[in-house]
């Protein structure tokens, strides 16, 4: 498992982009428009009105006595990437009682990680398979990453 940093989600209309970066490699994965602006509010540390869904996560997880270790993009199928939630929970005492492994969409996993700001790794088969070479980067009027091929 490799690490990645978030460099940004794309602004394309129809198709999403989240950009992970690994070193000199870019992963890139087409999310859903509202899981695209979730992960934008979470990168943006935007306070709502309201609890978003995975605002709503988050707040069970703590009510859980949960706290999300990290997220892993652990499978490349098909054109669709797999992902699970890294989830410790805690005893009342705060001991740890057990580690959970919970299924995700990586759109999801990604929006909750970076309200929780914990890390996100990625299997090195999913970035041999998938992930490509940084190109020239560029940063848009709002700080924004975007890669040129």
């Amino acid at each position: 498992m490799v690490e990645v940093e978030i460099l940004g989600v794309s602004d394309t209309p129809n198709h999403p982009v989240v950009l992970l970066r690994h070193e000199d490699r870019v992963l890139p994965i087409v999310v859903g428009i509202p899981e695209a602006q979730a992960i934008y509010v979470g990168l943006r540390d935007e306070k709502l009105g309201r609890p978003m869904t995975h605002d709503l996560v988050c707040n069970l997880l703590a009510g859980l006595r949960a706290e999300l270790d990290s997220v892993t993009i652990y499978k490349l199928e098909n054109d669709t990437f797999f992902a699970h939630l890294n989830v410790r929970q805690q005893s009342p005492s705060g001991e740890m009682e057990q580690m959970l492994r919970i299924d995700s969409r990586p759109s999801d996993g990604i929006a909750i990680a970076v309200r929780r700001q914990c890390p996100i790794y990625v299997a090195e088969e999913v970035m041999e398979s998938a992930a490509q070479d940084v190109g020239v980067m560029e940063h848009d009027e709002n700080g924004d990453s975007e890669i040129e091929e």
